[in-house]
């Protein structure tokens, strides 16, 4: 197989994170979550108290900022890294998520990070999620797509995932994050996690993760 990039675009909880890991698994192709980046820059601007900072400020901050992968054997997984500590768990809390268009909403640190991200995927093989993946930071990945599915079930998903993982979870605080993140990602002025007019649009409100993986792996053996 060609040394090529798979770029995943998505509305929230739509199973991306799950999906793109469970098809670069199945290639022998690297996972780049590039949503981490940003939450561990959320994160490192509420620790500071930099979230309601000016534009300036909060771009000036990204010089005290180091971000990398580690891989954790035990979920098999790659968590981030922050400054040279593992954030992994702090930056999945829902009341972060909440904070993370604060962040987003920022140009310059969006092209920061954008910058990074693509110097990853000059190694190729690989499987890329979140923001501006098949627009932005990938605009000539071998394969783009968009994820889709209805709210209900994607906040379903979501109360599910945290109960799991024994987290606290508060059903119309989430519904509030999924509506937030909906009007910011993919509807606002700035959306930042639009569809590409190339990508192919795969509706996951009725298929298991298996099923969005197969459908996936199946547009890979037409490239």
């Amino acid at each position: 197989m060609k040394k090529s990039i798979i770029a995943i675009d998505w509305y929230v909880w739509t199973w991306k994170g799950t999906t793109a890991n469970g098809v670069a698994k199945n290639l022998w192709y690297v996972y780049l979550d590039t949503g981490a980046m940003y939450r561990a820059v959320t994160l490192y601007a509420q620790r500071n108290n930099l979230l309601d900072a000016n534009e300036t400020i909060k771009v000036t901050m990204m010089e005290d900022i180091s971000l990398s992968y580690t891989y954790n054997e035990d979920t098999d997984h790659y968590d981030i890294i922050l400054n040279g500590e593992n954030v992994e768990r702090e930056i999945r809390q829902t009341s972060l998520a909440l904070q993370l268009h604060k962040i987003v909403g920022v140009t310059w640190i969006r092209n920061i990070l954008v910058e990074r991200q693509q110097r990853y995927g000059k190694w190729g093989w690989i499987v890329a999620d979140w923001r501006d993946i098949g627009t932005v930071v990938f605009p000539d990945a071998d394969l783009k797509i968009f994820l889709s599915c209805d709210l209900e079930t994607r906040l379903e998903r979501r109360c599910k995932q945290l109960h799991e993982q024994w987290l606290p979870m508060d059903k119309e605080s989430i519904r509030k994050e999924i509506e937030l993140r909906d009007s910011t990602d993919y509807l606002g002025i700035n959306a930042v996690n639009k569809k590409a007019d190339d990508a192919v649009e795969v509706d996951t409100t009725h298929t298991t993760i298996n099923q969005q993986i197969t459908i996936i792996l199946d547009l890979v053996k037409k490239l």
